[in-house]
């Protein structure tokens, strides 16, 4: 039978004094930003996961981010500029939802530490076989789903 108890994402899983790798999430465009990060929790076959993530000050472009992700500052401050768009500044304190497929910049000013939780795009074929099953079940007319059955697929 599976545990269903919560599970608490504390921030002192990183250290104070730990020092991170160069950053991955995007193309360094100044700086030498540094990232930690902890996943606490994954689920649903990897697809999503959540913890802790510290990143030293620079500048990083990022191209299609591959999450759905739900953030929430525990310190430091940051520059987000979408492409195309309006940089934003946010802070300890501030949470916001990066979509998936976000491109733009993040201008670390100040070491941002975050809480995280990140929703990855379903496999192809499982979309499609829940899509299918959608369309096998009782109800469903002329083929298609309704708008419950279709959202169960994704």
């Amino acid at each position: 039978m599976p545990d269903h108890t919560p599970i608490p994402i504390d921030s002192r899983r990183i250290a104070d004094d730990e020092v991170g790798k160069p950053a991955v999430f995007g193309a360094i465009l100044s700086g030498q930003p540094l990232e930690i990060h902890r996943n606490i929790f994954e689920g649903d076959y990897g697809r999503f996961r959540s913890g802790v993530w510290q990143c030293t000050p620079g500048l990083v472009a990022m191209k299609d981010w591959p999450y759905h992700e739900f953030c929430l500052l525990l310190s430091g401050r940051v520059i987000i500029t979408p492409e195309g768009g309006v940089p934003r500044e946010y802070k300890a304190g501030d949470a916001l939802v990066l979509p998936m497929g976000f491109t733009g910049t993040w201008e670390i000013l100040e070491t941002v530490r975050k809480y995280y939780a990140v929703q990855a795009r379903q496999p192809l074929m499982r979309r499609v076989k829940e899509r299918v099953k959608g369309w096998l079940r009782p109800g469903a007319k002329g083929g298609r789903t309704t708008d419950a059955q279709a959202g169960a697929a994704f």
